[in-house]
């Protein structure tokens, strides 16, 4: 029988996982795409369907589903084990304690308390009131259940005997956030008598909760949410991605939403690649998320340009990540869920009629102005070019200081003087460009690498090299350790089998040799056979001079300190150690 890691990996195929993350490409037999670990510009993230691995050689991280998941989502194993079990549909046993930790321990308190609530909404008779609510609100039973909407009753502490009677403690559950400690050691239930809207994260994963109150005598505020716990964190979540990602991803755009009801009503509509995010501006972590599906995104706004303020930073962020961003414009003093269930077409035609984000600013700006009078120019000027001040493409920038002295009959000069500089919440200045830290890899790791990648594709090739390269020569360790263990292999048999040699190695050696295997696309020599040895013959002269580099370098060195210290003979030897390299 499979243990749950390995019939994870049965089940679930590694090119199918990567991509919903990245674009992959063909490249001979394996696929290649950008990296999404570090910023670059040629890919060199590779991926074997044959090997069910992954590596990348810009950064070197590498591994397989487990490894991957866990870098993306800065998972612990245990947490990324249960993700992909529920991918694969592997139903785990947790009587191996690595299969569990503090977080899916929380997570499953969430699920717990989450089905209860669900229970209660879905059929318990102190729901009804909440059922007919619902109704009125064109909710329909099937909308309940793929959203888990819940109940929680208005009780002081039935959500705790409830999952206290599940052998969860006290502290489990006020780590979660579902109790309030209260006074003489009477913890409460923090929700109570309240429509329940569970918080999943993009694996659907029920982290938190948003709540929405039942009676005007609750003295709560309308909507209370978790509060922030070690797995929920109301930054990285985007509400309802976990069932739109798919549509996002098919469509090639997202649609925001404020409120968590709006992207109820949206779905249950039909237009369902949106997400809400739950009152707040977009930020860095949410618009990672978005980046995985799409690099469009329209965002909904009510009609003024004052409630733009809020949102600018996140619009600020997506320009600055490369997003494209759009704007739904609402009518004034309605939202999506007020539209829908007036009629659910005039939601859809608001949706088509999208428009670039700045052309809605000048719009609105412009929509009670006279631009006749200097002091309604001022007004005008200093909105948009607060907003203008926020782009992070120069082209973009340009075009729209332009469209902007036109509209205002001033010169663009003008406009530049009084561009404000973009400032942080601290009010310091703000860096314009955000450098990232680039990888550094050793070019004779690069080149050695390669090399090795070509002998392992093309066997053939191994005699002619190993006369001409002694293992030395490849500076780093890992590299040169490989190639010694192949000539090695190689001059036993005179032969190469790939598996029979991967069987010899030891284990980090065997992973090694995997990674390698990733980074030749052999069909680009099918049609020059040539190319391979000419290919040969210039990685191992790059080797050869890196080696003769150092080996220089350090020989110079040890001739001066035997000159130094008065010891010619070894001077002399030296020297004439010099001499031969140079011949090399």
């Amino acid at each position: 029988m499979l243990n749950p890691t390995d019939e994870i990996k049965q089940r679930l195929d590694l090119v199918d996982l990567i991509g919903e993350y990245v674009k992959l490409k063909p490249a001979g037999s394996n696929l290649r795409a950008l990296c999404p670990f570090h910023n670059e510009k040629t890919p060199s993230f590779m991926v074997s369907p044959e090997k069910q691995i992954w590596h990348c050689f810009g950064c070197g991280k590498g591994g397989d589903h487990f490894t991957f998941i866990q870098e993306l989502e800065g998972l612990e194993f245990p947490e990324a084990l249960r993700v992909l079990a529920r991918r694969a549909g592997v139903k785990l046993t947790y009587q191996n304690p690595e299969f569990h930790n503090r977080k899916t321990r929380l997570l499953d308190l969430c699920r717990a308390v989450a089905d209860y609530w669900h229970g209660l909404l879905t059929d318990d008779q102190s729901a009804g009131f909440v059922r007919k609510y619902l109704a009125e609100r064109k909710i329909i039973p099937e909308t309940i259940n793929d959203f888990y909407l819940g109940y929680a009753k208005n009780d002081w502490a039935d959500a705790i005997k409830y999952l206290q009677s599940k052998d969860y403690t006290l502290k489990e559950i006020a780590d979660a956030g579902l109790l309030v400690p209260g006074q003489q050691d009477r913890p409460y239930d923090r929700f109570r008598n309240r429509l329940m809207f569970p918080i999943r994260d993009v694996h659907g994963n029920t982290v938190g909760f948003t709540s929405r109150k039942m009676s005007e005598d609750d003295p709560g505020g309308k909507y209370v949410n978790s509060p922030q716990t070690q797995i929920y964190n109301k930054s990285q979540i985007l509400y309802n991605l976990d069932l739109a990602k798919q549509e996002i991803k098919r469509l090639n755009y997202a649609i925001l939403v404020e409120g968590n009801i709006d992207a109820i009503a949206s779905y249950q509509a039909g237009i369902k690649n949106v997400v809400a995010v739950s009152g707040t501006s977009l930020t860095d972590e949410q618009i990672k998320l978005l980046k995985r599906y799409t690099l469009n995104v329209m965002i909904a706004f009510d009609a003024d340009v004052a409630g733009t303020k809020a949102n600018l930073r996140g619009i600020d962020l997506a320009w600055q990540a490369g997003l494209n961003v759009k704007v739904i414009h609402l009518p004034e003093g309605q939202d999506p869920d007020d539209l829908i269930r007036e009629a659910k077409d005039k939601w859809k035609e608001l949706v088509k009629s999208a428009e670039n984000f700045m052309d809605y600013i000048f719009a609105v700006t412009f929509k009670n102005l006279d631009l006749s009078r200097v002091d309604h120019k001022k007004q005008a000027a200093k909105k948009i070019l607060a907003v203008v001040a926020k782009m992070g493409d120069e082209v973009e920038r340009s075009h729209y200081l332009k469209k902007l002295a036109d509209k205002l009959s001033v010169s663009e000069e003008a406009l530049i003087k009084s561009l404000p500089r973009a400032k942080t919440e601290d009010g310091r200045p703000e860096i314009e460009e955000q450098k990232t830290a680039s990888v550094k890899v050793d070019k004779a790791q690069i080149v050695a690498e390669q090399l090795l990648a070509l002998l392992i594709k093309f066997p053939e090739q191994i005699q002619a090299v190993g006369q001409r390269l002694i293992p030395e020569m490849l500076t780093y360790i890992p590299a040169g350790e490989l190639y010694k263990d192949l000539i090695i292999y190689y001059n036993k048999g005179q032969s190469f089998s790939f598996d029979d040699f991967k069987k010899a190695l030891n284990q980090d050696r065997a992973d090694y040799l995997n990674q390698l295997s990733l980074l030749v696309d052999e069909t680009f020599y099918e049609d020059q056979p040539d190319l391979i040895s000419q290919e040969m013959v210039q990685l191992v002269g790059r080797l050869t001079e890196f080696y003769k580099k150092i080996k220089v370098k350090i020989i110079v060195e040890q001739i001066a300190q035997a000159e130094k210290a008065g010891d010619g003979e070894a001077a002399n030897r030296l020297s004439e150690e010099l001499g031969k390299l140079s011949r090399i």
